[in-house]
C-alpha cells in the first residue's frame, strides 16, 4: 500500500507542477498589434481594429492555458485526495 500511495503522490505533484508551469505561461502573453503591416494610408478605425484583434488573440491564448491549468490542478486535488485517503486507510 505504501508504494501505491508514494505514486499517487508523486502523480499529484507533477500534475500540480504542470498546471503551475500552464499559468505561468499564461501570465507571460503579451498583446502584439502587428501595426507594421498596415498600410501607409492608415485610419484610426484601422489601428483601432487591429489593436482589438490582438488583444482578442492574447485573450484567446491565455484562456486556453488557463483552462488547461485548471484540468490539471483538479487532477492535482484528486490525486492527493486518493493519496490521503489511502494514508488514512493504511494507519488503521
Amino acid at each position: 500500500m505504501n508504494i501505491v500511495t508514494t505514486l499517487f503522490g508523486v502523480a499529484s505533484l507533477f500534475c500540480g507542477l504542470v498546471a503551475a508551469g500552464q499559468w505561468y505561461r499564461a501570465s507571460k502573453i503579451t498583446v502584439k498589434p502587428k501595426l507594421f503591416e498596415l498600410s501607409d494610408d492608415v485610419h484610426d478605425a484601422d489601428f483601432n481594429w487591429e489593436l482589438i484583434r490582438a488583444i482578442m488573440v492574447a485573450g484567446r491564448e491565455t484562456a486556453t492555458l488557463n483552462r488547461l491549468a485548471a484540468l490539471w490542478t483538479a487532477a492535482a486535488v484528486l490525486l492527493g485526495g486518493v493519496t490521503s485517503l489511502l494514508t488514512a486507510l493504511a494507519a488503521h
